[in-house]
């Protein structure tokens, strides 16, 4: 089998349009087509990046068949091709893969799942906006209740949430850093165990609701006694948290 035909078979067997591998190569689509038919055959310099672009080497392309194996580099080339696949799609298809991929990270990691970037839901699902305030937790009494200091930002239709806040500081990490944005249902109670948004004397706190006490997750910060403050409410439950 020619080296043409052998490039065709790679390429087919990757999924790539000739258009597809001509520009990952950096020739034209009618220099693929050349190299398959065997009207011409590719320089040393394409014939290089044809062993990149399409994950196999000389004995591949000369002899028809790939030299032996180890089971780490067959998964290394299951990951090229997927990696070529997913740059051929659309940003649609990226999107829609990005949030398969997501959630089965989640599924099998445990890791906590979070909200998808705005740029992501026009393509997923219906939205709403519901206010940002750009004051962190660590603000006064209802400043970001107010109406005040807010911008909109869309949400998944289906979310409870009611407002969004910034974190301020890492008390709340691991699961929370600075600068991360919660999603906040506005309720004036939370159960234990559940995260939420407090006012101690005027005074906003994002934590974990303990009873007697509220907690942080970062080990470092000691737990706050509520019976140290006469006024105490709550603005809300956090719901999670939204990158980007």
């Amino acid at each position: 089998m020619g080296i043409g035909k052998q490039i065709r078979r790679a390429r087919e067997q990757l999924g790539l349009t000739q258009g597809q591998l001509a520009k990952a190569v950096g020739v034209t689509k009618s220099a693929i087509g050349n190299y398959e038919s065997g009207v011409s055959h590719p320089k040393e310099p394409v014939l290089y990046a044809l062993f990149e672009a399409l994950g196999c080497d000389a004995n591949f392309l000369f002899q028809g068949h790939y030299p032996p194996q180890t089971a780490l580099q067959a998964e290394d080339r299951a990951a090229a091709e997927h990696l070529r696949r997913y740059q051929a799609l659309d940003r649609d298809g990226r999107q829609l893969v990005d949030l398969i991929l997501g959630r089965e990270y989640s599924r099998i990691t445990g890791q906590e799942t979070t909200i998808l970037t705005p740029d992501f839901w026009p393509h997923l699902q219906p939205q709403k906006q519901i206010p940002f305030y750009a004051l962190p937790a660590s603000a006064g009494t209802g400043v970001y209740l107010d109406g005040s200091d807010s911008e909109p930002i869309s949400v998944p239709a289906s979310s409870e949430a009611d407002f969004a806040l910034r974190v301020s500081g890492d008390s709340m990490w691991p699961d929370y850093n600075d600068g991360d944005i919660l999603l906040i249902k506005q309720q004036p109670s939370v159960l234990p165990g559940e995260l939420g948004i407090f006012v101690l004397d005027g005074e906003g706190f994002f934590k974990k609701y303990a009873g007697d006490y509220l907690v942080s997750l970062n080990p470092r910060y000691a737990d706050i006694p509520l019976s140290r403050f006469e006024n105490i409410t709550c603005s809300g439950r956090v719901l999670g948290k939204l990158h980007g």
